[in-house]
């Protein structure tokens, strides 16, 4: 069951050579295990020795990403077996991080075979800086590091491209918790870990510059053993878009709200988003807005007093596309809230200091809702940050690091949460309203009914499932591009082709969670001489794209590097591609897809002009090379069942008492499983900020229900 729900991001670990003490003298033979921190969490190592060498080895690393780190993790324990010493293991350079864990946990094992105690870092006095990528893929971040008296007395973060918040908290949090443990193995900010991570490898960058061994500056951080009670009248769990709404409307009407979230920051995906669907906002309608780009009429000026767009048809169009088979598999009356409620709840946002553009059309379509945030994401923390000042104004109390575990219920009403926060302090808050905007699984355990929870995720992009690093920006992207382009030919999970790959980048999760664009030895020659005939990039992690006419002189090196990091695979057929890929891919179904592929009768309807650079895909080639892809999303959009007032349902259709659901994890009213998230644009965030703000104002009106 999908109950998971948040944007599974793909990646990178900044990239560090730590240098590795080998154990000197005889290791003795016998069992050892040591921890080190990954990207994501504690890498544990277990060896086995014997006469002088590894023997056996396992790695385990639950919380390393698991197509990066993870993949990693089974190259590296191939790479454990007959060294003597951790030098001897290379790392895997698309996962640079997962794998300096792993080597630091080796280090150590062998020193405990050698015998050896492991000693405390010595640090020298002074200033050092270093460098190294957190989530910005074009732009490192800059440490400043602070050593005094042998001890690390202060770092300070310079130069970076970091988002704002996530940078914010790294700064508020994790440094000082590295300053005053004395430790790297500082767990990484829950909603900032990129940035967390990067900051951590900037600062082995800068001590290991100097000449200074750090392998022994990670030790575990203890957990404290600490409880906190809190009273309240409505607790809200996720501090993301809906869980903004819901607090801030929750505090408004005169109720006592405490809001909690288990990442560092506020805001959660809402802060990078672009804007939410703003249908005929208020404040728009009455305004005449001068060179307004109408995406039916084109750009003109709109009348003060005109409308933006035909709400009702938009609404019919909404309804229409969401029946199967002549029934209604959407709530039509909430997807009412969101096209007739987002613009007025767009302008009460501007009251609490939310600015927002005039409403166009989203990526080229005819529905003209999309309000972008002003200032293109750049000030959208700020935004955040003025309507969480407004609500602790209203009294509104909050918890970050803080996760919501079980949901308290008492005579089958909802009557508050337990949760923990990230120092292992267990919080029990007692309440007279529950508002989930993040899944809490025990709700489902207490009879809470899903819809359309196995509905297809929301996506606007396609990427590589590794972001390559290692090379020069242009040659990093050339996975990257081959993955999007509308010149090549894509299969999915089964060696099927799917799509006009043209529309590739916002419909690729109809067919599952990744993809394959195949190329014969022939396109690759032609790529190697002349590249691609059009820019092809994606919409983000990008470090740039692919240039059109720009020869991909390097194509070789990078195929090379993605088959170690295991997404690029090369054969000397099709059945052997097939196989190399394994699970359900067919090479019957690849083979097909390779002969249904041309220019006179695409299956697909792709335009001929596509074929003119590349051609085909070689029936007889003398290699195949398939580059992995898939659809990033945002999030899933299937969770608990709610009516037009955001309670949650059981499974018998009933209201649970006390208990509302808003955001993305309700968002499953919207669609079903066969028609899934629409691209009018910002349908999501608009839900999420509609349902947030309605939950909040009914719970709090109604808290002696």
């Amino acid at each position: 069951m999908k109950n998971t729900k948040r944007v599974l991001a793909f990646l990178v670990g900044a990239a560090m050579m730590l240098p590795m003490a080998s154990a000197e003298g005889k290791l003795a033979s016998g069992n050892y295990e040591a921890n080190a921190q990954g990207f994501g969490g504690a890498v544990t190592v277990k060896v086995t020795v014997t006469d002088g060498k590894v023997t056996a080895a396992t790695i385990t690393g639950d919380k390393e990403t698991e197509t990066i780190g993870g993949a990693a993790i089974k190259t590296l324990t191939e790479k454990l077996i007959g060294v003597s010493s951790a030098d001897e293991v290379d790392a895997v350079a698309s996962a640079t991080v997962t794998s300096n864990a792993v080597k630091t946990a080796l280090a150590d094992c062998l020193r405990q075979a050698a015998g050896e105690e492991k000693t405390e870092t010595a640090l020298v006095d002074g200033v050092y800086t270093g460098e190294e990528r957190g989530f910005n893929l074009t732009q490192k971040v800059q440490v400043t590091v602070e050593i005094k008296d042998g001890k690390i007395a202060s770092v300070t973060v310079g130069d970076n491209g970091e988002t704002m918040g996530m940078i914010a908290a790294v700064e508020e949090k994790w440094i000082p918790r590295v300053v005053e443990n004395q430790s790297l193995a500082v767990d990484a900010i829950c909603g900032a870990t990129a940035s967390s991570n990067g900051v951590r490898a900037a600062v082995v960058n800068a001590l290991e510059s100097a000449g200074m061994d750090v392998s022994g500056m990670y030790k575990a951080i203890p957990k404290v053993n600490a409880a906190e009670e809190y009273n309240v009248d409505i607790v809200v769990v996720g501090m993301g878009s809906s869980g903004t709404t819901a607090a801030l409307a929750a505090a408004e009407s005169g109720a006592n709200v405490l809001a909690i979230d288990k990442a560092g920051k506020w805001g959660g995906t809402g802060v990078t988003t672009s804007g939410p669907a703003n249908v005929n906002a208020p404040s728009q309608v009455a305004s005449e807005i001068v060179d307004w780009k109408d995406p039916i009429n084109g750009v003109h000026t709109k009348a003060a007093g005109e409308q933006l767009v035909d709400a009702d048809a938009l609404y019919a169009t909404w309804t229409d596309y969401t029946t199967v088979d002549g029934a209604q598999g959407a709530k039509p009356e909430l997807i009412a809230k969101v096209i007739y409620e987002s613009g007025e709840t767009c302008d009460w946002l501007q009251s609490y200091g939310f600015e927002f553009t005039p409403a166009v059309g989203f990526v080229g379509g005819k529905w003209a809702i999309f309000s972008s945030y002003v200032g293109q994401k750049q000030l959208t923390e700020s935004f955040f940050a003025k309507a969480y000042d407004r609500y602790t104004e209203m009294g509104g109390q909050y918890l970050l690091e803080t996760e919501a575990t079980e949901l308290i219920m008492q005579d089958g009403k909802a009557v508050g949460v337990r949760a923990i926060k990230a120092d292992g302090t267990s919080v029990t808050i007692n309440a007279k309203a529950v508002i989930l905007c993040k899944m809490i699984e025990s709700a489902i355990e207490n009879g809470a009914a899903t819809r359309a929870i196995g509905m297809y995720p929301m996506s606007h992009f396609v990427a590589p499932t590794v972001i390559t690093t290692q090379f020069s920006a242009e040659d990093n992207d050339i996975p990257y591009g081959l993955v999007c382009t509308a010149e090549g030919m894509a299969v999915n999970m089964k060696g099927e082709r799917f799509i006009n790959e043209s529309s590739i980048a916002m419909n690729a999760f109809y067919q599952g969670n990744h993809f394959y664009y195949v190329y014969s030895k022939e396109q690759i020659d032609i790529l190697r001489a002349q590249g691609l005939s059009a820019n092809a990039s994606g919409r983000y992690l990008t470090q740039g794209g692919i240039k059109a006419d720009v020869p991909l002189t390097n194509i070789d090196t990078v195929i090379d590097a993605g088959i170690e990091a295991g997404f690029i695979y090369k054969a000397s057929s099709l059945d052997e591609l097939a196989a190399q890929i394994g699970g359900d891919f067919s090479a019957d179904a690849l083979k097909a897809s390779v002969a249904g592929y041309n220019p006179e009768n695409d299956a697909f309807g792709k335009d001929a002009s596509k074929f003119e650079r590349l051609g085909t895909v070689a029936a007889d080639s003398e290699y195949y090379v398939a580059f992995t892809g898939a659809p990033y999303i945002y999030s899933t959009c299937g969770g608990l069942d709610v009516n037009e007032n955001l309670q949650v349902l059981d499974t018998n259709g009933n209201v649970i008492p006390g208990l509302f659901a808003c955001g993305t994890d309700s968002m499953g009213v919207l669609f079903n499983e066969d028609k899934a998230y629409t691209n009018y644009g910002g349908c999501a965030q608009s839900y999420c900020f509609v349902s947030g703000r309605d939950a909040g104002a009914y719970a709090a009106a109604h808290l002696e229900d």
